[in-house]
């Protein structure tokens, strides 16, 4: 079996995948199953799937974990490699869906199942999916408020946003913020700055160089756990750990660091987060996996996840979950 082997830098969060020779030969009852994503490096996904990969370890399945590091030319050829390796399910989270729609229909045509995470694709069996305009909103919505209570028309915030407007769902997310600011705090505050970060190092860089244009930022919208982590950092270094109250960083993904963030009294203020710790969803990830493997007739091919907020009322709890 290939063992997918995650390591994390303390502050980016740099997951290197390494993997062993092994048989693709299975016992009865086992599957076996190809992942593809987006990145590892990111903190969200890095945790997840660590989990992911125990799970299927647990259950003595086959499995191949990769990233394509946002690269659609790359994530076709690991698609490519799955179809003729003879997998029995490929999970997608699509660089460019668009590009892979024939390759998954070449998938399915060769009797296997197909899952993707995130985007609403046509050649697949089931789509896991977020209504990303409404996550958005959720997290713009929470900025908004704590905007309110700190600021006024006569005082508005200097808001940064980190994006990442290279992949359509999470323009979705941007844009969706955009509207939960303006719904709770229109005409208290000013965005200032919009530069992408989708992983926490480069997230870090950006907040740093925002921080410079823009020295009165203080308060920050992220479309992840990415941004949240690196511009938490930069708020902490600025600040030397005493964070004014009126400073605040809200994001999605709630990560165990961004909730300890939350507990510790540091820059983030609130995250958007689904099933709970990084164990519940990759729980429910691999409970996907074997509903299709085992012939689960979903009502729908779009499931969507659930999108709870996680703040300072609820963060001690979520995290505890972790342990």
């Amino acid at each position: 079996m290939k063992k997918f082997l995650l390591a994390l830098a303390v502050i980016a969060f740099v997951v290197t995948p390494v993997f062993a020779n092994g048989s693709s030969e299975r016992e009865d009852g086992t599957f076996k199953v190809g992942v593809t994503i987006q990145s590892l490096e990111n903190s969200y996904w890095a945790g997840v799937f660590g989990e992911v990969e125990t799970l299927l370890q647990e259950k003595g399945w086959d499995y191949t974990i990769l990233a394509c590091n946002d690269n659609s030319a790359t994530q076709i050829q690991q698609i490519e490699n799955f179809i003729t390796n003879g997998v029995d399910l490929i999970m997608v989270h699509p660089s460019d869906p668009n590009a892979l729609e024939d390759y998954l229909a070449t998938a399915r045509d060769a009797g296997i199942k197909v899952m993707c995470w995130d985007d609403k694709m046509t050649n697949t069996d089931v789509n896991w999916v977020l209504d990303n305009k409404e996550l958005g909103e959720a997290i713009g919505s929470e900025a908004g408020k704590f905007i309110s209570q700190h600021y006024s028309t006569s005082n508005p915030a200097e808001v940064a946003i980190i994006n990442y407007p290279q992949t359509p769902i999470l323009l979705d997310r941007e844009n969706g913020i955009l509207a939960g600011l303006k719904a709770e705090a229109n005409g208290k505050y000013k965005v200032v700055a919009q530069q992408p970060g989708l992983d926490a190092a480069t997230a870090l860089t950006a907040m740093e160089s925002i921080l410079q244009a823009n020295p009165n930022v203080k308060v920050v919208c992220s479309i992840g756990a990415g941004g949240d982590i690196g511009a938490n950092e930069a708020f902490m270094t600025q600040e030397k750990g005493n964070i004014p109250d009126d400073m605040g960083i809200f994001s999605a993904d709630a990560t165990q660091q961004q909730l300890q963030a939350i507990v510790d009294g540091e820059a983030t203020r609130a995250s958007v987060g689904f099933e709970g710790s990084n164990i519940k969803t990759a729980q429910a990830c691999v409970d996907m996996y074997e509903k299709l493997l085992t012939g689960y007739q979903f009502e729908t091919q779009n499931v969507y996840r659930p999108l709870t907020v996680m703040d300072k009322s609820n963060a001690a709890e979520y995290l505890a979950d972790f342990n």
